[in-house]
């Protein structure tokens, strides 16, 4: 029993998919946001491209679009801009963001003129599940470390005084 207990805690933190799971068909990306009095209109601000449709009861719905992805993945998908849904709800002492119909803003053609928005499911699910290879496990950990920093509390500034002698 001892053993079983043990390949269980061992294991579980190696099957987790970051903030992304699957509803119904689709692709989400949610995460929580520890942080109390939190400024959401300071986090939007950081991206004039992060704008926000509707504001009620605490909850934030807009749209992303052409928010430049900093990734530093290894495949070119990664180097392509997003575009996205957000809703965004606020509680006593924390944020959730969630995206959805999250689409990578490819750029095709001669001299890359032209633009075609595809949906991440279709590089990420096989189906209704998540694909387990390698290159779509390092772009998801990739695409997670970046939108978390997109919508992670601003850092608070502290105001430092200088001293001088007169």
């Amino acid at each position: 029993m001892k053993k079983i207990l043990l390949l269980l805690l061992v294991t579980l933190p190696a099957l987790a998919q970051n903030g992304f799971k699957v509803e119904g068909n689709a692709l989400v990306w949610e995460r929580v946001f520890p942080a109390a009095n939190s400024d959401i209109a300071a986090v939007l601000s950081r991206d004039p491209n992060l704008k926000v449709a509707s504001f009620m009861d605490n909850v934030y719905k807009g749209l992303g679009f052409d928010i430049k992805n900093t990734c530093n993945g290894e495949t070119a998908l990664m180097k392509s801009n997003v575009k996205f849904q957000f809703l965004i709800m606020v509680n006593h002492d924390s944020y959730v963001v969630k995206l959805r119909e999250v689409k990578f803003l490819e750029k095709y053609g001669p001299m890359q003129a032209r633009t075609r928005a595809n949906a991440y499911e279709q590089y990420f699910l096989d189906g209704t599940k998540i694909k387990d290879d390698a290159t779509t496990q390092q772009n998801m950990t990739c695409l997670d470390t970046f939108l978390t920093s997109l919508f992670s509390p601003a850092p608070a500034t502290t105001e430092s005084k200088a001293m001088t002698s007169n």
